[in-house]
């Protein structure tokens, strides 16, 4: 005969295991409620933004149209496929999509890194090029400098100070 081994606390209750695990799964859920949502807001929002460079494309092809008529159709054509996968990303959720990048990932494992590999490369340069103009706004920029007129009269050093045979 099996014989239960709960023990009781100082205030009359059990272990408490079973409401320590809901109350870890309602703080789970509540923050994958969060996540999904913020993902999600931001989904639209890459959409709307794909959907404004579509508008801005389709103004630049009707401007073009003019000069050149087949590339107009082209530039065109981009414009409509931008808008469609703008409206694609919209109406689909978090879930589907993460569910297609998996998918994509099992297809072909070969592609799905080197793709992985060049957004990282292209969100390096984006964080660097961000740091820099960051930092010109700070400081302001120096191109305006002329090496040669600037600081006259006060000497110029080469090299570290601490250098044997330096200053």
């Amino acid at each position: 005969m099996p014989t239960n081994r709960q023990t009781t606390r100082p205030n009359g209750s059990g272990n408490g295991r079973a409401s320590d695990t809901d109350s870890t799964a309602g703080v789970l859920g509540t923050i994958q409620q969060r996540v999904t949502t913020r993902v999600d807001e931001q989904k639209n929002r890459a959409a709307d933004g794909l959907g404004g460079i579509a508008d801005v494309i389709r103004n630049a092809s009707g401007e073009l149209r003019s000069q050149n008529e087949t590339l107009a159709t082209y530039v065109d054509m981009a414009s409509d496929q931008m808008r469609r996968f703008a409206d694609h990303i919209r109406e689909r959720g978090v879930t589907d999509m993460m569910d297609d990048v998996h998918q994509f990932a099992r297809r072909r494992p070969a592609l799905f890194i080197g793709g992985a590999f060049l957004l990282g490369v292209g969100l390096a340069r984006f964080l660097k090029a961000s740091a820099e103009r960051a930092e010109e706004r700070e400081y302001g920029s120096f191109s305006s400098v002329d090496p040669m007129t600037a600081g006259t009269g006060s000497p110029s050093y080469s090299g570290d100070l601490g250098e044997a045979g330096g200053y």
